[in-house]
């Protein structure tokens, strides 16, 4: 699992992805495509310690997007659906510390709409600007 020291502070999206969700060609795509957008790779997205994350937007990320395995399809078990609940309860923590719940994100790989990933990011991207949230 990385931390904080390990993470590409500075920029202004973090993606963390399971290996198995996002590789070879798809991640290159998506690395030109957003060059401002930092990729962590894991072993599996259950593996994502909430506080790393807490850590990355203290330290000035805008945002946080974990990027999963599709639903029943985890090459970990379940990893990615707890992965799910974990964001979920972050997002609640993060709200009662002030910081807005929707800088975290998680979303699955559907392997039957290539797009998810690139219009998640470019989503968070537009709300970002709209927060006014520089990173």
């Amino acid at each position: 699992m990385p931390s904080i020291e390990d993470l590409p502070i500075k920029r202004k999206i973090i993606v963390f992805h399971c290996e198995s969700a996002l590789k070879g060609k798809d991640l290159e795509n998506h690395k030109d495509k957003f060059p401002e957008v930092g990729f962590v790779k894991l072993s599996c997205t259950g593996r994502l310690n909430p506080v790393v994350a807490f850590k990355a937007l203290v330290e000035g990320v805008g945002a946080i997007i974990i990027y999963g395995c599709p639903l029943n399809d985890c090459h970990n078990f379940d990893g990615n659906m707890f992965a799910k609940r974990r964001v979920f309860a972050a997002q609640s923590v993060a709200e009662a510390l002030g910081v807005d719940p929707e800088r975290l994100s998680y979303v699955q790989k559907d392997p039957l709409d290539y797009g998810v990933l690139t219009r998640e990011i470019s989503a968070m991207k537009r709300k970002l600007d709209s927060m006014g949230v520089e990173a």
